[in-house]
């Protein structure tokens, strides 16, 4: 009977997502994928988390994962708009994702860039980094705290979770909004009747 023969690893074996060695930090949140569109890889993106869709025309490469500490880096292949009710969806096609299923495998990730990318100034915020600030009145009564931030064809809107567990609409225009005070990440708005009403 001959002696076992040690087993060999498979090189052919799939090896898993090659992560991008780049710091969380420095990655921005510029998009969430929505699904495939069509057969050729491209994805459908919801950028409301940035405030101008067009970022991605100059962008050269983005990030794709769950979060920013499980990215996989991706050049730009072509960047186009689609119009819908909720406003414009970027139409993205990505270096490596070449078929439907590659698209279907990285739907409901997110998309992020690197500050240095973008050419953001220090103070400059993105949408999505309100998100969990408190919204305060003049007066100093908490509203509650930002809970999304939708991208309208009319007007722009904060979502907010009430006290009371309830969600309600403060459009993002300087009638209602007074300050945004990013050292205390708070939100100071003009209480209006009805403004936050469910």
């Amino acid at each position: 009977m001959p002696p076992p023969t040690a087993s060999t690893p498979d090189d052919s074996a799939d090896p898993g997502p090659d992560f991008a060695d780049v710091p969380p930090t420095d990655l921005v949140k510029v998009g969430f994928i929505f699904r495939p569109h069509g057969l050729d890889g491209e994805l459908k993106i919801d950028p409301s988390a940035t405030d101008d869709p067009a970022r991605f025309e100059v962008l050269p490469t983005v990030f794709v994962g769950p979060h920013p500490r499980r990215v996989v880096r991706h050049d730009i292949a072509s960047v186009r708009y689609q119009k819908t009710k909720r406003g414009i969806t970027v139409i993205l096609g990505l270096d490596g994702i070449v078929d439907r299923d590659d698209a279907e495998a990285v739907a409901k990730m997110d998309v992020f860039a690197t500050e240095a990318a973008l050419g953001l100034e220090d103070d400059e915020l993105f949408a999505d980094d309100l998100v969990g600030w408190t919204v305060v009145t003049e007066e100093g009564a908490v509203q509650g705290t930002v809970a999304d931030f939708m991208e309208m064809p009319a007007q722009d809107l904060f979502v907010v979770r009430t006290p009371e567990d309830t969600e309600a609409m403060i459009p993002a225009i300087d009638d209602f909004i007074i300050e945004i005070d990013e050292e205390a990440e708070r939100i100071v708005v003009r209480p209006i009747d009805g403004l936050m009403d469910a």
